[in-house]
């Protein structure tokens, strides 16, 4: 009979490794701490990225040249990762496309544009070359259907920034695909990019552009682009921008029939409305999905629904519980400051619903 011995020596090695009397040697986040003290962006446990350099790109709008640690893993065109900063103290998280296409040096560029009560857009804006941050892995799958379909690419604001990657991916690959690019912004100088999609066209003999300002010629809408692009219905088609611009494109295609030809980003999930005086709230938290009360946190709703998300001091000080919030608005019932509606982090001990929430671990 064949022997057991190999596999209880293993497990008795492991067993010895793991003991709390080799503590802190046997433990991930002890050598972390110390690579950290060498080195900032060293980590074995996380994602971080050093800022090589920043660039302003247009009033408000500013690049970040991060070179990330090896734990970062890569991105492809079109992706987004979660950044998080450290905010009077507290960390804080949101989501931010990739504006630039994988290169060689390692290098990635997050485009950001500072929102008024933006918390973390704001700390993004004053960050200094040599800083580091943490970097989430890359998430998301906004890309061509199809490797050379005739492709319209529909952006607006900070939504040119995964078109800008996706453009530069096939710049890079000798792309010789049939695509145009309607660009909107309020004015001809918020327009992100110019003088690099100049460049790129030089690349992309089948990159044809267009440039609206809203300001001056009045919003973007279907007539406009069905002008601009009169063969748009017989294109795969990409979209990127503002709620109102995407609905109105969305519609656009709906109306036509053609809802399966549009692809769509807007920076992790769209806004739900806002009802703080609702009963309450239909939340969904990694595939389940449940309702909490009113001024209930989430972390008793989802455990009153059978769930048992981690946790540990329920009072919003050791971060345990913290999760993403993908999509809804939450109250943090410490500093009674509302979330913003899209993509960041929260604690389920101290956040209650404003309105229905897409969490994710």
């Amino acid at each position: 009979m064949p022997s057991n011995q190999p596999k209880e020596r293993v497990s008795i090695v492991r067993r010895v490794l793991r003991s709390p009397l080799l503590a802190p040697l046997n433990q991930a986040e002890a050598w972390s701490r110390l690579a950290s003290a060498l080195n900032p962006a060293w980590s074995l446990v996380e994602s971080r990225a050093r800022v090589v350099r920043v660039v302003d790109e247009a009033p408000g709008v500013r690049s970040l040249w991060l070179k990330p640690n090896r734990r970062f893993g890569g991105f492809q065109p079109g992706q987004h990762a979660l950044l998080e900063l450290e905010v009077n103290g507290a960390r804080q998280g949101r989501c931010f496309s990739f504006s630039s296409a994988p290169g060689p040096d390692g290098l990635v560029r997050l485009t950001i544009k500072r929102k008024e009560s933006g918390r973390v857009s704001a700390a993004a804006h004053a960050l200094k070359p040599g800083q580091v941050v943490r970097l989430g892995r890359a998430q998301g799958a906004f890309a061509p259907r199809t490797p050379d379909q005739p492709l319209l690419m529909l952006a607006a604001g900070s939504g040119m920034t995964p078109m800008m990657s996706l453009l530069m991916a096939m710049a890079n690959a000798g792309s010789g695909r049939d695509v145009v690019l309607v660009q909107s912004a309020s004015t001809p100088g918020d327009l992100l990019f110019a003088a690099q999609l100049d460049e790129l066209a030089a690349r992309l003999p089948g990159l044809r552009r267009h440039a609206h300002a809203s300001a001056n010629r009045g919003r973007l809408d279907a007539p406009a682009i069905a002008a601009l692009v009169p063969d748009w219905a017989s294109r795969e088609a990409m979209l990127c921008g503002p709620d109102g611009f995407m609905a109105t494109v969305e519609a656009m295609y709906a109306q036509a029939g053609l809802a399966d030809r549009l692809a769509s980003e807007s920076f992790g999930r769209r806004a739900a409305p806002v009802d703080p005086g609702a009963a309450s709230h239909a939340v969904q938290f990694n595939g389940a999905r449940f309702d909490v009360a009113s001024g209930q946190s989430l972390l008793d709703g989802a455990e009153a629904a059978g769930l048992q998300p981690r946790f540990g001091c329920r009072r919003g000080i050791c971060r345990t519980c913290q999760c993403r919030k993908l999509g809804g608005t939450v109250l943090n019932q410490l500093t009674g400051q509302l979330s913003g509606p899209g993509e960041e982090l929260i604690q389920l001990c101290i956040s209650t619903p404003q309105s229905a929430l897409e969490l994710a671990p």
